[in-house]
């Protein structure tokens, strides 16, 4: 389910208001909607963090010439900009350099760049609320995961025992492989974060992919392809329909999940 909520041509600014207070951590688009989305734009659509000044200083935000799509998942946001507009995102300057960058500054393939913001807002919710965490108990639980997000710690040595190499390609080379969550790590409990069955190994391409719904995994193990990625570029990823792989009864559950909740199954 999207989590995207889009505050367009509105009678004032108290939804949009209260969603920004509900959601302090979250990302907004800043949608110039006089300019033509066939056209090329230099600053949009223009993401920011939730909280910028630059952002909210005025009045008449979502009832004019600017509407405000939001979301808490920059991964979303991206998706929806590469949809509607064919665009990448460009950065707030403000919040640019409050280290929200996108994936042309970072030198990031664009095909990498949702999954890229994603983790350092995965990583940026855990480390505040380890700031304010006291119990001990509870602040080891907040370090494991987030060494677990970073790809480090407990979980990746785990994964690595289950495939020490992707299982689609073959490749071998550790500092490579990407620790991927099968189950969104967004969407999971705790427990399901550091499951190593919920998780694979994977080289940097398939995981994109997979990360991003464009292939998943039947319940065999056979891989299933979206509609929209066509053959030609199927060839170019080095993707086919005859790939499969091993999946553990453990990990059928998080698959499913995949399958129905993440996987793109239309163009």
């Amino acid at each position: 389910m999207s989590n995207i909520v889009i505050f367009k041509n509105m009678p004032n600014d108290d939804d949009y208001i209260k969603w920004i207070d509900e959601n302090p951590n979250g990302f907004v688009l800043n949608i110039d909607q006089t300019k033509d989305p066939s056209k090329i734009w230099k600053d949009y659509p223009k993401i920011h963090f939730a909280n910028c000044n630059q952002l909210n200083k005025r009045p008449g935000r979502t009832t004019g010439k600017y509407f405000k799509v939001c979301s808490n998942s920059i991964e979303e946001l991206e998706k929806w900009s590469l949809d509607e507009y064919r665009r990448e995102l460009t950065p707030c300057g403000t919040c640019k350099k409050n280290g929200l960058l996108v994936g042309r500054l970072m030198g990031i393939p664009n095909f990498q760049v949702a999954s890229t913001l994603s983790l350092k807002s995965d990583i940026d919710e855990l480390e505040e609320c380890l700031a304010s965490e006291t119990n001990p108990e509870k602040r080891t639980e907040i370090e494991t995961l987030i060494k677990a997000r970073q790809g480090q710690g407990r979980f990746r040595q785990k994964l690595l025992e289950l495939y020490p190499n992707c299982p689609l390609t073959g490749l071998d080379v550790r500092s490579l492989l990407i620790a991927s969550h099968i189950k969104p790590w967004s969407k999971c409990n705790n427990e399901e974060r550091l499951d190593p069955f919920n998780g694979l190994m994977l080289a940097p391409n398939i995981d994109a992919l997979f990360d991003s719904g464009l292939i998943t995994f039947d319940a065999d193990g056979t891989i299933k392809i979206s509609p929209k990625i066509d053959l030609e570029n199927q060839k170019r990823l080095g993707i086919s329909p005859d790939m499969k792989l091993k999946i553990e009864p453990e990990s059928e559950k998080y698959f499913e999940y995949h399958r129905n909740h993440v996987f793109q199954k239309e163009e």
